[in-house]
């Protein structure tokens, strides 16, 4: 019973805040765990040395209970969530985690990512906001700030829906349609300058893809980015000029 209750808050919590806040939540369901281990994928390569992870838009906690079993003593998180309702269930439940006990510093901000002002680039930064359900100018702002921070041989990790742009513009309104071209134009620039390496979970509610970048190389693509993973970032169209 301790285990279910838990369950259920966490979805009673996001149901509650894709109803009143479905643009800025931009999902239907919670992250499954099998997307959370892909997103996280990374951090099995982590060093031996003390890290320093950030995480964005941590909605009810699925990527940051993932994180914390790659974190031990020395180690610290940063969690932003802007919302404050999701803000509220994370408070309770990293107090239940308790990564202290570990030696693990969790810091967690009801906050804008772009007020972030670290000095200490992130070894890992994971990212969880729906850039899809925002304007180029944020997504921009946003994607700056994080490779910004992002150490130099650090790995940011994201996710996007394996919807095409086709389908997902068939649901939107003219300006929403030309608000998602500028948008996903701009993150397939994006992509195919940082991406190393992308993996598709297929059991999520809608199927996902997890994309690997990082900072790119003087030479513009990275090493080890194959053809068959530049070429994930074709379908991007570029926008509309009027």
């Amino acid at each position: 019973m301790e285990r279910i209750r838990p369950f259920w808050d966490q979805k009673l919590v996001f149901l509650s805040q894709v109803l009143t806040n479905f643009g800025t939540v931009g999902a239907i369901a919670p992250s499954s765990p099998l997307l959370a281990k892909a997103i996280v994928r990374p951090l099995r390569n982590r060093p031996e040395r003390p890290i320093s992870v950030l995480e964005v838009g941590a909605g009810t906690g699925v990527f940051t209970s993932r994180i914390l079993k790659f974190l031990g003593p020395g180690d610290q998180l940063d969690v932003y969530e802007s919302n404050p309702r999701f803000c509220r269930y994370l408070s309770r439940f990293l107090q239940d985690q308790d990564p202290q006990l570990r030696g693990v510093r969790c810091n967690l901000h009801n906050a804008d990512v772009r007020q972030l002002k670290q000095a200490r680039p992130f070894d890992f930064i994971v990212c969880g906001l729906p850039f899809n359900s925002f304007d180029v100018q944020t997504v921009d702002e946003i994607l700056e700030i994080l490779m910004r921070h992002l150490a130099a041989t650090g790995v940011f990790a994201y996710f996007e829906y394996s919807l095409s742009p086709a389908v997902r513009s068939s649901f939107l309104k003219a300006a929403d349609r030309d608000r998602l071209r500028k948008v996903n134009y701009r993150i397939g620039v994006f992509v195919r300058k940082h991406q190393f390496d992308c993996r598709q979970v297929w059991w999520n509610l809608p199927p996902a893809r997890a994309r690997y970048c990082r900072k790119a190389s003087a030479g513009g693509e990275l090493p080890g980015t194959s053809r068959d993973q530049a070429a994930v970032a074709e379908p991007f169209a570029p926008p509309v000029k009027h």
